[in-house]
């Protein structure tokens, strides 16, 4: 039996589960699944609390906006067939026990409502946005004032722009008379091969072939005690290990189990799995989201310094929105671009140096990325017309404390900008300097 030397991750998950939301779920174990252990693929809470609103003497005018897409079914239809087929043919040999069967049947009967839409935006995944934009129109209705004119725009994947129709709709509906333009901008994921902005050693570093990725599956094959898992879906261990690779099957299935509750499947595949097993699992996600985007000490800075070209974007397109009366700047992405930029921005929680595995494993709590993610800077004016603009920024709807801001996330205009500005020189510099770092 392995001895996880994620025990510390482990750990900050069961407080987690003591001390803050989660799931409502149980484990194999009969422990509360944490929100955490959810990572990225946590569905947007469906109540949000408001943030603190307008300081005395202010009114909303101008909101800028970057939301990840909603949930979303598993990228690839590869993910689903492995595990079916693995199932099926235990299935057909007799070897599942009776938690075997039940997540075999389980599958099957969902299977049907996943063929086909890898990638996709669910139905849960655009309820999300119509919510988040029905709270945008409620909490600010200074802001949008009649035929006032709205700007959104998608990252080039079909399921950003779901969510950005969804989004405009339920925007419109509260406020019909809005003028919303909306268009395509494939820079809201500089990221991707297809914006033209990444580089080759870019576009490496988070392939399959990137350097740190060996070092990162040993590290996680040690963790990760699959015989265990195994024992709960086979009667014969080593027959399900002559049938696949156990460690990947136990990743497969946890990656299913996650993604269910966003998806609308009713099963509950995280009862498979103990709360260690769990947070052995989620942490070596968030390892791998820590490399792509964060401040590894093994990759380069880059990493986090490409979302300036979403930030800079936003400072520019914040100071001609106010010139000409626009009311909100929508912007629709990804996950990983959000958490670069927080890194970029400095927030609390997101610019720590991992060095050691362990450490990378658990540098990042990416359950705050969930889908629907959303970060919004709300400027505020004073309704004399006398004195400068604040902005209040916000994660999911709730403050965001950056080095400039209260801890309700709130500044003058002018610190924002200048601070932001700064960070985005340093990320420049950073580009335009280490084009093709060696330390991969």
């Amino acid at each position: 039996m392995k001895r996880p030397l994620l025990i510390l991750s482990a750990c900050l998950c069961a407080l987690a589960a003591a001390v803050s939301c989660s799931s409502g779920l149980r484990t194999a174990d009969g422990e509360s699944v944490p929100n955490r252990v959810m990572g990225v693929y946590l569905p947007y809470p469906e109540t949000v609390a408001p943030a603190p609103g307008a300081p005395e003497g202010y009114e909303t005018f101008y909101i800028s906006h970057y939301g990840r897409h909603g949930s979303r079914y598993l990228l690839y239809d590869s993910q689903y067939a492995f595990v079916r087929d693995v199932l099926s043919r235990a299935a057909a040999d007799g070897k599942l026990t009776p938690s075997g069967q039940k997540a075999l049947a389980d599958f099957l009967e969902a299977y049907p409502q996943f063929e086909g839409r890898a990638g996709m935006l669910t139905r849960i995944g655009a309820a999300q946005h119509r919510a988040i934009a029905r709270r945008m129109a409620e909490r600010h209705p200074s802001a949008f004032a009649p035929e006032a004119a709205v700007r959104a725009s998608t990252s080039a994947t079909a399921r950003t722009q779901e969510s950005m129709e969804a989004f405009c709709a339920a925007l419109q509906t509260c406020r019909p008379s809005l003028r919303i333009t909306c268009a395509e901008d494939a820079a809201l994921n500089p990221y991707s091969a297809g914006s033209g902005i990444p580089t080759e050693y870019d576009l490496r570093v988070k392939s399959p072939e990137a350097e740190w990725r060996p070092d990162f599956e040993a590290f996680c094959r040690q963790q990760i005690d699959a015989e265990r898992f195994a024992a709960r879906i086979f009667t014969d261990t080593d027959y399900a290990a002559g049938l696949c690779d156990l460690t990947d099957l136990e990743r497969g299935a946890f990656y299913l189990a996650v993604h269910f509750r966003g998806c609308g499947i009713a099963a509950d595949w995280l009862r498979l799995f103990t709360l260690d097993e769990l947070c052995t699992l989620a942490a070596c996600d968030a390892y791998t989201f820590y490399m792509e985007k964060g401040p590894a000490a093994e990759t380069s800075d880059r990493t986090w310094a490409l979302s300036a070209h979403i930030l800079a974007k936003m400072l520019t397109d914040a100071e001609q929105d106010i010139a000409d009366g626009t009311a909100a700047n929508l912007r629709f992405g990804h996950d990983g671009c959000i958490m670069a930029l927080l890194t970029l921005m400095g927030a609390d929680g997101w610019t720590a140096t991992a060095a050691t595995q362990e450490e990378i494993a658990r540098a990042w709590d990416v359950s705050q990325i969930p889908m629907a993610c959303n970060l919004q800077w709300i400027f505020y004016r004073p309704v004399s017309g006398e004195g400068e603009p604040l902005v209040r920024t916000l994660l999911n709807e709730r403050p965001l404390r950056l080095p400039v801001t209260d801890p309700e996330g709130l500044c003058a205009w002018s610190d924002l900008k200048r601070h932001l500005a700064e960070r985005c020189d340093t990320a420049f510099a950073v580009l335009n300097k280490d084009q093709t770092p060696n330390n991969l």
